[in-house]
């Protein structure tokens, strides 16, 4: 794991631990595996296959957020 993907994943973990906190409900749903924000946490220092479709999922949730926000600033729908 490069520094990039290391602190990316230690964003997350931060959120994650968070998450646990206040929404306990939360849960993270892999095909027939559901796994708590805690479970999460835990899985992603020793689970490469784990860490690869979080740093892509939550990359892309992130930049589909911020394209978002900055079109409800700019008060446009998006590209024609």
């Amino acid at each position: 794991m490069n520094s990039i993907e290391k602190a990316l994943i230690d964003e997350i973990k931060k959120t994650l631990g968070k998450v646990a906190q206040l929404a306990p409900g939360w849960r993270l749903i892999l095909g027939t595996e559901t796994l708590d924000a805690t479970s999460v946490i835990k899985k992603l220092d020793n689970d490469k296959k784990l860490r690869k479709f979080v740093l892509k999922h939550y990359v892309g949730i992130a930049v589909e957020l911020e394209q978002k926000a900055r079109e409800k600033l700019e008060g446009t729908s998006g590209p024609s």
